[in-house]
């Protein structure tokens, strides 16, 4: 009989997440597994796959600016989306189902996870970030702060995860959010957080959400699209940094806490005549504001492109301040190159002294000694053991089947259950 998975994230088969959730899905497949794909914003998948989740653009805003933004109250809106995509999980009937981020303005959290608690559906869900522990931020370490231990009661950020703090919402609601989140996770019986990283997953146990029960399965990169690529030299002329050593530091959404201003006071302490920084996932805007000497590579769709770039980079740079686990440096990896990056969140997890360097977050001054230290060593000192790493620890397949022993194992744990 085939077994049933439904699949929810904010994009289906785009972006980070979206990837990443659509190949578990392709792996369940091969497994004997019938999956769908619950999503908000845009997918890249089969029409006969895909369930939309918000039916329209006003429900979008409104749960977006007036609840989000305004009331600090993401996870209340949507109410009547939430309703009919629930019609949608009962008409699927699915075996088991599988979240990952759904903390992006489109579903109601009273209902969704009422419907949970009383399905006696097994369900898992990645955490990707620290939204789960927060009463609204999706990560904190940028700005030191413990309140979620406590219950968010000082928030440095006002609660709002969307603006980064720019844009403070009306009322701080954090306390009485992270409350209600605590009691709609905590109560689903069948529920298990799989965390990206050691680090995270400490997070999730030292936190109110922490009696549930916690696994760890890092995230993969895909090996025969990210390898050693040949076409450095068409790039150095394309992007103009002749012969200089090539710093690369890629991300999808740039800002102080992926450390945008490290990056031009490490520009400032390389000698321009020997170091090109090359920084990729930029905005036109961001671009335009670049000092001099940095080159700004607009987000490329193209994972060719990319795995291009990574490969000829002398070293790729991580200046974030905090990483769930970033596929940066595994993607680098694959690619043969080294890794420099701050001793924060998981990077300590992601980096050894055969893949690259860990300098102390924020100084820039031993960040450009360790950059110069690994180029001067030379990229072909690290490209065996990068690639050996990507290959035997991170290999996609081998990351994403653990998912499908756990599935496997949840199945067996609620046959027993029915059973007694």
């Amino acid at each position: 009989m085939t077994k049933r998975l439904l699949i929810v994230n904010t994009y289906g088969n785009l972006w980070s997440t979206g990837r990443i959730a659509a190949e578990i899905g392709d792996i369940a497949e091969k497994h004997g597994w019938q999956y769908r794909f619950a999503y908000a914003r845009e997918a890249n998948l089969e029409e006969s796959r895909g369930i939309k989740i918000t039916r329209s653009t006003l429900s979008g805003l409104l749960h977006t600016y007036l609840f989000s933004r305004i009331l600090n109250l993401k996870g209340f809106g949507s109410i009547i989306d939430t309703w009919l995509f629930i019609r949608e999980i009962k008409k699927f009937s699915p075996d088991l189902i599988h979240l990952h981020n759904i903390h992006q303005n489109f579903l109601n959290f009273p209902l969704l996870f009422s419907f949970l608690h009383k399905a006696n559906i097994p369900v898992v869900w990645t955490l990707h970030d620290c939204w789960v522990v927060t009463g609204g931020c999706t990560h904190f370490a940028y700005y030191g702060c413990e309140q979620w231990r406590n219950g968010c009661h000082r928030c440095p950020r006002c609660g709002n995860s969307d603006t980064g703090g720019e844009l403070k919402g009306i009322y701080r609601t954090m306390p009485w959010v992270l409350k209600r989140k605590v009691s709609y996770f905590t109560a689903v019986p069948r529920l298990t957080f799989v965390a990206v990283s050691e680090w995270l997953a400490a997070v999730v146990r030292s936190s109110a959400v922490g009696t549930v029960p916690v696994r760890v399965i890092t995230n993969g990169v895909d090996t025969s699209v990210f390898y050693p690529r040949e076409e450095s030299h068409r790039l150095g002329e394309r992007y103009g940094w002749g012969n200089r050593f090539v710093v690369v530091g890629v991300a999808s959404h740039w800002s102080a806490a992926k450390g945008l201003p490290d990056y031009y006071k490490l520009r400032a302490a390389l000698p321009i005549d020997r170091f090109a920084i090359v920084m990729v996932g930029l905005t036109p805007q961001q671009i335009a504001d670049l000092p001099e000497g940095i080159i700004g590579i607009e987000r490329t769709g193209s994972v060719d492109e990319l795995a291009s770039i990574y490969s000829a980079a002398d070293v790729v740079v991580s200046l974030s301040y905090q990483e769930s686990f970033g596929t940066t440096p595994l993607e680098s990896f694959a690619c043969g190159t080294p890794v420099v990056a701050y001793d924060n969140t998981s990077h300590p997890e992601q980096i050894t002294s055969a893949t690259g360097r860990l300098v102390e977050s924020g100084n820039i001054a031993r960040a450009a000694e360790a950059v110069i230290e690994v180029c001067e060593k030379g990229k072909s000192f690290y490209s065996q053991a990068c690639r050996a790493e990507a290959c035997v620890r991170y290999d996609k397949n081998r990351q994403f089947e653990q998912y499908i022993e756990l599935y496997e194992q949840l199945l067996g744990s609620r046959k027993e259950n029915c059973k007694a």
